[in-house]
């Protein structure tokens, strides 16, 4: 019995003296696996290790983080640095990290390190700004990270402007493989004044999951809830909403991608016009992934080139192939809600796009996807707001109503559209569409 005991003490030496100077390097993997991971996913971003000291039972790091053009846009300051995030971030590291419980937020749990971060703003003059909360870390045993990010009320008060928040709570998880990613949090009301303008911003509380697909893009879900939000400027007037929901899902189903959304913002402020509410949802299904993969690729390189004639008439010719075959491939689109409700009444409308794939071998042609195509919409506008619309323009509006694209029907007027092989129908007059004149791959013709 007693050696078993003397076997268990020197094992638990082992762990707490020994352990740490070992797993020390492999949460060091861990760390730098997870910059690359936060480089790979947003290319704007970048991520540069100023200094890493690693000592037996802890470590100190300190990490830079630039966006390419700069934070909003900022150039470089008299230093030549752009405005960038900067982390200092010490890490306890051993299967039971002792030296974690002399810090806050220390813990004796298991993991190959725990690790708390403090952020800084240099402005790129030389100036550093010390931000306020803090980041805690544990990578766990099986390379787990999670993190929270805590913010305690507080305020800040320049020559010129004044924030205020109340605090904030997020945390987050990533999977060692830096494949999948969890996240949820609520952050506080927070209030911005400058001069004579100011905005507020209500609790936002949100979570979601994200998980990347062999095709470099992730899917997942999404949630955020919004209490309300203000802005008062100078010109225009204040402005602002009640209340906004946001909930959003993807998946990958073989080659196949499908994913909806749904957004609902409630008592829109809108300056010299009076208030509003607005819902929409928004379904995608069957979208070739290995196209959307390659239009991403096709972006990105864009993006990277950073050529500042390149304007946006000048990248369709560099995603044209990969958007004809995405096309080809097929698709179904579907607007199944927008209301929209004004002090005139309320605007409603449903719209489908079904577009089946074709034969690769057949090549593409512009006419033989519109014959594939089929499509309907169902619109309603309330009689008060098409009133205002002939009056301001009589001769285009005027028209709509004459040709019985706009219908009247009860208090509203209703466009009731079909579209299939070439042959639109509108509220039961069928309008052809002259297809000839569409010819070979050029999207002008």
């Amino acid at each position: 019995m007693k050696r078993w005991v003397v076997f268990g003490l020197i094992a638990l030496a082992v762990i707490v003296l020994v352990s740490p100077g070992i797993v020390g390097k492999l949460a060091e993997r861990n760390l730098r696996n997870s910059i690359s991971w936060a480089e790979h996913e947003n290319e704007d971003l970048v991520v540069t290790e100023e200094r890493f000291e690693r000592g037996w039972f802890t470590a100190l790091g300190r990490h830079r983080i630039e966006l390419r053009n700069g934070i909003f846009g900022q150039a470089p300051g008299d230093s030549g640095e752009v405005p960038a995030l900067v982390i200092d971030t010490r890490i306890d590291h051993g299967l039971v990290p002792l030296t974690s419980m002399g810090r806050d937020a220390g813990s004796l749990q298991p993991a190959l390190a725990s690790t708390l971060s403090t952020i800084s703003l240099d402005l790129g003059d030389g100036q550093i700004v010390e931000l306020p909360g803090h980041l805690y870390s544990r990578i766990g045993l099986m390379g787990t990270t999670a993190s929270r990010y805590a913010l305690e009320a507080g305020s800040f008060e320049g020559e010129e402007i004044r924030l205020e928040w109340r605090g904030a709570d997020v945390r987050f998880t990533i999977d060692a493989a830096a494949s999948a990613l969890g996240y949820e949090g609520r952050i506080e009301p927070l209030r911005y004044v400058e001069d004579d303008a100011a905005w507020s911003l209500g609790v936002i509380d949100f979570d979601g999951e994200q998980e990347k697909t062999r095709y470099g893009f992730g899917t997942g879900k999404i949630a955020l809830r919004m209490a309300d939000a203000s802005f008062d400027v100078p010109v225009g007037g204040a402005s602002g909403f009640g209340r906004l929901t946001f909930d959003g899902h993807s998946e990958l189903l073989g080659e196949r991608v499908s994913g909806a959304s749904s957004i609902d913002i409630e008592d829109i402020v809108i300056p010299d016009f009076g208030t509003a509410d607005f819902g929409f949802d928004l379904v995608v299904n069957r979208a070739d992934a290995a196209s959307l993969q390659r239009i991403r690729e096709s972006l990105d390189a864009v993006r990277e080139a950073a050529e500042p004639e390149v304007g946006s008439g000048d990248v369709y010719p560099r995603i044209e192939k990969e958007l004809q075959s995405l096309l080809r491939a097929g698709a179904e689109l579907r607007v199944d809600r927008f209301e929209l409700a004004l002090p005139q009444g309320d605007v409603t409308a449903r719209l489908q796009f079904d577009l089946p794939g074709t034969d690769a071998a057949a090549g593409f042609s512009w006419p033989a996807l519109l014959l594939a195509l089929k499509a309907s919409a169902d619109i309603r506008l309330p009689a008060a707001l098409v009133e205002m619309a002939q009056e301001a323009h009589p001769e285009q509006a005027g028209a709509l109503v004459a040709m019985g694209i706009l219908k009247r029907e009860g208090d509203g007027y209703v466009v009731r559209a079909e579209y299939a092989q070439g042959l639109v129908t509108v509220n039961g007059a069928p309008m052809p569409i002259p297809l000839g004149t569409l010819s070979g791959s050029d999207p002008g013709n």
